[in-house]
């Protein structure tokens, strides 16, 4: 059973601020050049809390970019530039982006929040393994500010009556709308926050049959968990549902045919022993059950790997003498993993057919990219040994890894548009 809790969410007051100026992406891809960007766009912009600068002097725990964040949010409660709600609610967003087919679509989904624990034991299913370091990160921002600035993307896999409970908790103007700059396009957001309690219950009587699975945000909900954790220890007595048992979450539906996951290449890094070229990586390849055929450029062959991927594993390969199209036929498999794309070029490709190990991975022997114009560029300057394009991941895979307790390899997602930052934040 998957249920979403309401919550007093926190948010901007729309009277006081343009939306589209004070959202943000997730922390995670905002690079050094856009954190200055958004610090421009306007003086409450969140990411001066979810991802603050960095200062020279820095003096940890006193004045660095935890303590600033922390002073950002109390003094725009005090002067009411954020309000926190009166009424438990939850929030449907609509997200209307410009697709990678050209086309603008809207994406529907729900903030609300799910107990922040373990994975043994969480309502949530994961998909894939994280990294230290993040986690260190958003654990001192909880710590330090004692709010959930950025949410967690999950997917609900078969919500019967969904639409038409939301359609009648939206059938009015929005209490939030704004356009905000977007990785393609502008996007635009609209919010409504539902807080009757016949929509509610209407709601999560829909999403009853359920399960949640992970799309973005693995770091997010450790942390959170993690974060739950140490205050349950200080506070033993706090009610079940207590503020910072909860995590914040973002919900939407794994059969949306709008969902766009991007596929994210890889970049072999200059090293000694890579074929130089279509003729050397199929003397290396060949062995693995792989056909190797040259093709007149990436994005040809690349293009053609999409249209072979329910009967075979299809990649685009650069070389530095030109491109190929690489291929091994798909076989009956018990791993969701297995079958993974992503988990073949990892594997059999990089590993066993070119020798590159999952620790040289973890010290950098791989870069990505989702762009194929990039990958060959990288090849042909000399940046990059080979590059291998690959086709995206789907909703189902990732439903179907989920479920047989495995998980995917680093990068095998990008889930587009990101759910931006600020548009709720949830009290710990």
């Amino acid at each position: 059973m998957a249920r979403l809790r309401p919550l007093r969410g926190v948010r901007f007051d729309p009277s006081v601020v343009d939306l589209g100026g004070v959202l943000a992406p997730p922390y995670d891809v905002i690079s050094a050049t856009q954190q200055q960007e958004l610090y421009a766009r306007d003086l409450r912009n969140i990411v001066r809390v979810d991802y603050g600068a960095e200062l020279p002097g820095d003096v940890a725990d006193r004045d660095d970019r935890y303590t600033r964040a922390r002073a950002h949010l109390n003094s725009w409660l005090g002067l009411g530039i954020l309000r926190r709600d009166e009424a438990p609610a939850l929030y449907v967003v609509d997200h209307e982006f410009l697709g990678a087919d050209g086309r603008r679509h809207v994406r529907r989904g729900i903030l609300g929040r799910v107990p922040a624990r373990r994975w043994e034991t969480s309502e949530v299913l994961p998909h894939e393994r994280t990294l230290r370091g993040p986690k260190e990160d958003r654990l001192a921002l909880m710590r330090t500010t004692r709010m959930q600035t950025s949410a967690v993307w999950v997917l609900w896999n078969r919500a019967p009556g969904i639409a038409e409970a939301l359609a009648a908790a939206t059938g009015r103007t929005p209490d939030m709308e704004g356009e905000t700059p977007g990785e393609l396009d502008v996007e635009r957001l609209r919010m409504w926050v539902v807080s009757d309690p016949r929509h509610l219950a209407a709601i999560d009587a829909a999403l009853d049959p359920a399960t949640l699975y992970i799309a973005d945000g693995h770091h997010r909900f450790e942390t959170a968990a993690a974060y739950a954790e140490e205050r349950r220890a200080a506070e033993p007595d706090a009610p079940e549902d207590a503020d910072f048992a909860m995590t914040l979450v973002y919900a939407s539906a794994a059969n949306d045919p709008v969902l766009d996951i991007w596929p994210t290449h890889r970049m072999v890094r200059a090293a000694d022993g890579m074929p130089r070229g279509v003729t050397e990586l199929e003397a290396r390849l060949g062995g693995e059950g792989f056909t190797v055929e040259p093709r007149t450029d990436l994005s040809s062959a690349t293009e053609e790997a999409r249209r072979l991927r329910t009967s075979h594993h299809a990649f685009g390969v650069q070389t530095p003498d030109g491109a190929a199209l690489l291929t091994a036929p798909r076989a009956e498999s018990t791993s969701p993993r297995e079958a993974l794309d992503v988990t073949v070029l990892a594997e059999r490709v990089l590993g066993q057919g070119l020798g590159i190990s999952a620790e040289a991975v973890v010290g950098g022997a791989l870069a990505y990219t989702r762009e194929v114009a990039e990958a060959e560029r990288a090849v042909r300057s000399g940046e990059a040994a080979l590059a291998f394009t690959t086709n995206a991941s789907t909703a189902a895979e990732i439903i179907a890894v989920s479920d047989a307790a495995e998980v995917m390899p680093q990068k095998s997602t990008y889930f587009y548009p990101k759910v931006p930052t600020g548009l709720l934040l949830s009290p710990l």
